[in-house]
């Protein structure tokens, strides 16, 4: 995260300006950044996901066949029977 700091205000290794940085700060900014990104994705995907229900797009294709394939089988091998209510 300092690297990742350090590029984005473009402050070198080893300055004076870096020795006075705060971790802590540089960690704060880090966590908002990531924040801010996922709350954009949400909401693109959820514009996304509108328009595709309102082009009557209800069911999308697979994507990531392998990962599909191996969670329904996984799911398929559980014994019902074995549940406990």
């Amino acid at each position: 995260m300092d690297r990742w700091y350090r590029r984005k205000y473009q402050i070198g290794f080893g300055t004076a300006a870096h020795l006075e940085l705060c971790q802590i700060n540089i960690l704060l900014e880090y966590l908002e950044e990531e924040a801010f990104k996922a709350a954009e994705l949400f909401h693109f995907n959820e514009k996304k996901n509108e328009k595709e229900l309102n082009d009557g797009i209800w069911i999308r294709d697979r994507v990531d066949l392998p990962a599909e394939d191996k969670l329904f089988d996984q799911l398929s091998n559980i014994d019902l029977n074995t549940i406990q209510y």
